[in-house]
């Protein structure tokens, strides 16, 4: 199977993602199904809608009905837990998960993405809430991981409310180094977090003033000074945490840049691993400063917004064409 030919028409931040899975560099990749995914690729369309030749008015139209469908079909769904117990959890999630298979976008990514892609429900417990939502996963076809092995270890990390040892696994799903799943995991009241020590070392690369400025922005703007240097390749994910100087990180991210540089514009795959950096920037930040925060489509500058558009969509915009 020849990866670039099969993942075009999915979202280019999901398309590149799913190359190295493809490709044999990582086991999996993975999106969260929330208001950022729909809104993202609707804003992108809106945005850009008549500037690229790699789209039609049909298909674009089409596209956008089903995001909107989904998007409504996902607000709409109930869900209920009756008690907080393996039971409860299980009957709930397989309601969810039914409910979620219905969705109009699941049966577009299942049927564009060649290997093995599935829908789950995401439990998350703090203090004596519990909350919920989706991620859709991405694996080789003979992956052996089941969504039935997903639900089990988030349920299990819900009962026992070890939620650290569910995401250990998630980490080794995605196919994260063992030493950097360790680090982020190395958290103390005393220490900055995991999250904003994997950045700081590079946090200088980023000019703060061209935060904020949305599509008026570019990339180029916010980190004019990453491109080149060796060590942006650990930073091969969203959301990825890496270790600092980790060689296995920085070698692993070395293989996914070359890989991809070799089937794309060399313009794509560093914007990709620039806004791989960035994303992470701006979510250690908050949380180095007591929040939470996960970047709106387009903040990190125009080039955040197009990444959700189809990737063959991407390829004829005269920056990377």
């Amino acid at each position: 199977m020849h990866p670039q030919r099969d993942i075009t028409t999915l979202p280019t931040f999901i398309a590149l993602d799913s190359y190295a899975v493809l490709a044999g560099q990582r086991q999996g990749a993975s999106v969260q199904l929330d208001e950022t995914y729909f809104s993202g690729q609707l804003q992108a369309f809106e945005a850009f809608d008549g500037d690229t030749d790699g789209s039609s008015n049909s298909s674009r139209g089409q596209r956008s009905r089903d995001l909107r469908e989904s998007r409504r079909a996902y607000r709409s769904i109930e869900v209920d837990v009756d008690a907080l117990t393996e039971d409860g959890l299980w009957t709930a999630s397989t309601q969810f998960r039914r409910e979620l298979q219905r969705i109009p976008e699941i049966s577009y990514l299942e049927r564009q993405f060649p290997g093995q892609c599935f829908v789950v429900p995401e439990w998350l417990r703090t203090e004596d809430h519990l909350h919920y939502g989706a991620r859709v996963y991405f694996f080789q076809d003979d992956d052996s991981t089941t969504p039935k092995d997903v639900m089990q270890e988030n349920i299990d990390a819900i009962l026992s409310d070890s939620f650290p040892k569910f995401e250990r696994y998630q980490g080794r799903l995605h196919g994260y180094p063992d030493c950097c799943i360790d680090f982020y995991h190395d958290r103390s009241s005393n220490a900055p977090s995991p999250e904003w020590r994997s950045i700081e070392p590079f946090a200088d690369r980023i000019n703060e003033p061209a935060l904020g400025n949305g599509l008026s922005a570019s990339i180029d703007d916010m980190l004019p000074q990453f491109s080149g240097r060796d060590d942006r390749f650990a930073f091969f994910a969203r959301e990825f945490f890496p270790e600092p100087g980790c060689e296995t990180a920085l070698t692993q991210g070395e293989v996914i840049f070359d890989s991809l540089s070799s089937e794309y514009p060399t313009a794509l795959i560093e914007d990709y691993f620039r806004l791989n950096f960035s994303y992470n920037y701006l979510i250690a930040r908050a949380v180095h400063t007591g929040g939470t925060h996960r970047p709106v489509p387009g903040e990190l500058g125009e080039e955040h917004l197009m990444f959700y558009l189809p990737l063959r969509e991407l390829l004829t915009i005269p920056r990377y064409s």
